[in-house]
């Protein structure tokens, strides 16, 4: 143990960086130092929060000087007594826990002591902790892990007459034992606890405690308070449906009335622009008309049924002026690059860049398709050339000539030619799958590898493990192998 003399603080001022002139410090830190006296702190007189935990104090004293002191920790030491603390009347928060304090007192001057940590002393009846009533600014009492062993009311008593306490440590002692109900009993007692005993105290259990409190005050039946607390939870429940359904209808209502504003925004527009609203847009080409899901429909009829909500946009014309009919953006042209020319060129064929796709292009007119696979395989040209003629037809059986597709324009003929042609390309088919077939049961399958007997020579025998030369006897199939 060392003494708390004015070199030993010199010595800590240094090697904490603490400004050299005592009462401009506010934070003083001296634990776990082996201090066994507090002494020399007559200068300090700015500090707010010192601690002291740790070392051999067996008394409070020297702190006189101190009158601005917030916090004082005085935790793990070897005090007896609560003493010598007249001079902290602003003190907001007093450790003194792991001592060997019996009894608080002397903390009545302290009118703004908010938290007193008072656990693992030896405190052990209820007058030893008596002294917290003249406290009335107690919020927080921690005597948990102590010996009190008393009469459980006389308890209660005490802690229900603190004014405003709303946290209370008190287990580890031998009274929590007696308490009967002891949760529901402390809460329902101390009308402002938050927290007791590591566990919150939310507004749910504060009505049933104080339901089941009520009754078994007035009756002292266990029975009829559980039967209390029973109906206090069903209406707890039914208040929170209420709120849920109160906070529903307010959603819904709220959504009305936005549709509501929507409507009539709508509505002003549809008067501002003469009857229309650019919102839903139908897009129209030379030759066509697609609503909104894609489908072709009678460009005529939609410019007699247009109205609110809707307004026909030609693509065609649009673009012809430079404008793009989606965006509503000029369009600038950008040079094509020779590798997009040459694709271009290899797929439609010279002259192909004013092509337009929303127009039909006769079969004729259509470019050769490129080579085809199955030449490199079954080596047949026709076979390629009815395919591509094929795809040909479908598409301009897919594709509109005027008013009506091409396929309401054809003949008989037409259609001859092509199921013709789909049954000559089904059958190419089946011919070549059939020939390959043939080719391949014609093809030598591999040799086989050769057998074990092969591999080790014909003078062996095969055994577990290995081989070895054969023996004079000739062993039969039913002998077994050494």
């Amino acid at each position: 143990m060392t003494e708390m003399n004015t070199d030993t603080l010199k010595e800590l001022i240094k090697k904490d960086k603490l400004y050299i002139t005592p009462e401009l410090n506010d934070k003083l830190y001296l634990h776990y130092k082996g201090f066994k006296k507090i002494e020399n702190l007559e200068a300090y007189t700015g500090l707010r929060v010192l601690w002291l935990e740790g070392n051999g104090l067996d008394k409070i004293e020297g702190l006189e000087a101190q009158t601005e002191m917030r916090t004082l920790y005085l935790q793990e030491n070897i005090i007896t007594e609560i003493t010598n603390l007249e001079s902290q009347t602003k003190l907001d928060t007093l450790n003194i826990s792991k001592n060997f304090i019996s009894k608080i007192e002397n903390l009545s001057h302290m009118k703004d002591l908010k938290t007193l940590i008072i656990s693992n002393n030896s405190l052990t009846s209820a007058e030893s902790i008596e002294h917290v009533k003249d406290i009335p600014s107690l919020n927080a009492l921690d005597v948990q892990q102590n010996k009190i062993d008393d009469d459980p009311e006389k308890v209660l008593k005490i802690l229900e007459a603190c004014p405003d306490l709303r946290v209370v440590y008190l287990k580890g002692n031998d009274v929590v034992k007696k308490i009967s109900h002891y949760r529901k009993t402390v809460i329902s007692r101390c009308k402002n606890l938050r927290y007791l005993d590591d566990r919150p105290v939310f507004e749910d259990e504060r009505k049933r405690c104080d339901a089941w409190g009520k009754v078994m005050r007035e009756t002292g039946d266990v029975k009829l308070a559980g039967e209390a607390e029973r109906e206090c939870i069903k209406n707890i429940r039914e208040e929170k449906k209420a709120r849920e359904d109160r906070a529903f209808k307010q959603f819904e209502d709220m959504v009305r009335e936005g549709q509501k504003i929507k409507k009539a925004n709508e509505e002003k527009k549809r008067l501002e622009n003469g009857g229309l609203l650019k919102d839903t847009t139908i897009v129209s080409t030379d030759h066509k008309v697609f609503g909104s899901e894609g489908a072709v429909i009678d460009e005529k009829k939609v410019e007699q049924d247009m109205g609110v909500g809707s307004h026909l946009v030609n693509v065609d014309e649009m673009r012809k002026k430079g404008i793009n009919p989606f965006s509503g953006e000029k369009i600038i042209d950008v040079k094509e690059s020779d590798i997009v020319k040459e694709a271009r060129e290899e797929r439609w064929g010279p002259g192909s860049e004013k092509r337009s796709l929303t127009k039909n292009v006769p079969v004729s007119e259509l470019p050769p398709a490129p080579p085809s696979t199955n030449e490199e395989i079954w080596g047949e040209d026709d076979f390629s050339a009815e395919a591509r003629k094929e795809k040909e037809l479908e598409e301009y059986y897919a594709n509109t000539a005027g008013d009506k597709a091409n396929w309401e324009n054809d003949d008989e003929g037409l259609s001859s030619e092509l199921k013709r042609l789909q049954a000559k390309t089904e059958a190419l088919n089946m011919k070549a799958i059939k020939d390959n077939e043939e080719r391949m049961k014609l093809e030598e399958p591999p040799p086989a590898p050769p057998s074990v007997k092969e591999r080790i020579g014909e003078n062996a025998e095969l055994g577990i493990g290995g081989s070895w030369p054969k023996k004079g006897v000739k062993k039969t199939d039913f002998d077994e192998l050494d």
